[in-house]
């Protein structure tokens, strides 16, 4: 974090310091046997999908509980089908927009400002979030939740009633979830990666869908995802077109590319892949009949290793430490080191070398290890040298 930035985030706690001090000469409230709990999750695909782990804790603590997550639309698709969470409220909520966040327009949504006013009166007993932001801190305390839990950091921490040490830099998004546990007795078992669940309709459809491409249970699939909602995290196509080229030249072996809504990653149907556009409920079961992923830093490779794909992740300008795909042997490949890596998605170099200087060697060297691990099996002319949890190649 910035200089300026960090006195900005001081200045904010001196002027919320009224509202903290009236908020503290409140006595602190003992949770009840069956907790009202909102989880304060409105970011991206991926962030929902990390959420996951906090979600089944919660339900572990609190078997009575009623859990409620305020999220995008997209974290119901995801999370609705394991049961966990009693209700999704849907939010949109402006600052986690990727383009004009600060748009005065997107405050005064009558649908945002709706929300938030039934929202009070709820009356929650608790609410979590992992994000140490200033604005989701003002939010919860706007809600009114008789305890508010959040990291013990710069940004309106004095609205918490609870507060939870900072973490540090290498602590990853899904044990930033747990943490929140901790005033509330904390997790009951080490952490466990997410999972998803997938509907058997779903994946009987998809499954159909599959034996029409000319998938057979022998074959073995590669997902392939070379977008990313950022283009600064998008490795080149050109490239993965020949990691595409290299891995339908092995035997049995198949390429399903998952093309975006708007067609990018189509043209990578030139290498003999198969070209596929599945709706966020169908991705997760397609994923699920792939033995290994390879894609960008991104929501659908943390959908991968949910459903127990072996991941190769191509990271460029972000954070590899908290958002990487969690789990043991989760595989992630990146130019290292790299002074500027993270920039949280705002390059200023010329290009995002991060990425254009990522050779096709590196990805394929990755690609072949997560086919190796899932075979268990040695291939011809590749190092297996022992490795073990997450690789940072």
């Amino acid at each position: 974090m910035s200089p300026r930035r960090m006195r900005a985030l001081w200045v904010a706690d001196a002027l919320l310091s009224p509202l903290a001090l009236a908020g503290h000469l409140r006595r602190r409230k003992a949770l009840p046997d069956a907790p009202r709990i909102l989880v304060f999750e409105f970011w991206h695909i991926g962030d929902a999908v990390m959420v996951d782990p906090l979600l089944r804790a919660l339900r572990v603590r609190f078997p009575r509980a009623e859990i409620s997550l305020l999220c995008k639309p997209a974290a119901r698709v995801l999370l609705e089908p394991s049961g966990i969470v009693d209700r999704f409220i849907e939010i949109d909520v402006p600052w986690t927009a990727f383009e004009g966040k600060y748009q005065w327009r997107r405050y005064t949504d009558s649908r945002f400002r709706t929300t938030i006013r039934a929202l009070r009166h709820e009356r929650f007993d608790v609410t979590l979030d992992s994000r140490m932001d200033l604005r989701s801190n003002v939010l919860a305390w706007i809600i009114g939740a008789r305890r508010r839990v959040g990291f013990d950091v710069p940004g309106g921490r004095g609205l918490l009633t609870d507060r939870v040490a900072d973490p540090g830099d290498g602590s990853h998004k899904v044990e930033d979830w747990l943490a929140m546990l901790q005033p509330m007795g904390g997790a009951s078992a080490p952490p466990q990666p997410p999972v998803l669940a997938v509907e058997d309709s779903t994946q009987a459809r998809v499954d159909a869908q599959l034996r029409d491409m000319g998938m057979t249970p022998e074959t073995t699939l590669v997902a392939m995802h070379p977008s990313a909602r950022q283009a600064v995290r998008r490795w080149s196509l050109d490239r993965f077109g020949e990691v595409a080229s290299a891995i339908g030249a092995m035997p049995n072996t198949r390429v399903l590319v998952l093309v975006d809504p708007d067609g990018y990653g189509e043209t990578l149907q030139t290498t003999g892949a198969t070209c596929v556009r599945a709706t966020l409920e169908e991705l997760p079961a397609y994923l699920h009949r792939c033995a290994v992923f390879v894609g960008n830093d991104s929501g659908p490779a943390h959908i991968a290793a949910a459903v127990g794909a072996t991941t190769v992740t191509i990271f460029g300008p972000g954070a590899i430490e908290w958002f990487r795909p969690y789990g043991p042997g989760q595989r992630v490949v990146c130019m290292t080191p790299m002074r500027c890596r993270p920039c949280f998605d705002h390059c200023t170099r010329s290009e995002n070398f991060c990425l254009t200087t990522l050779p096709v060697d590196r990805v394929m060297t990755e690609v072949r290890r997560a086919l190796a691990s899932r075979a268990n099996a040695r291939p011809d002319g590749v190092d297996l040298t022992p490795v073990g949890g997450e690789i940072l190649a």
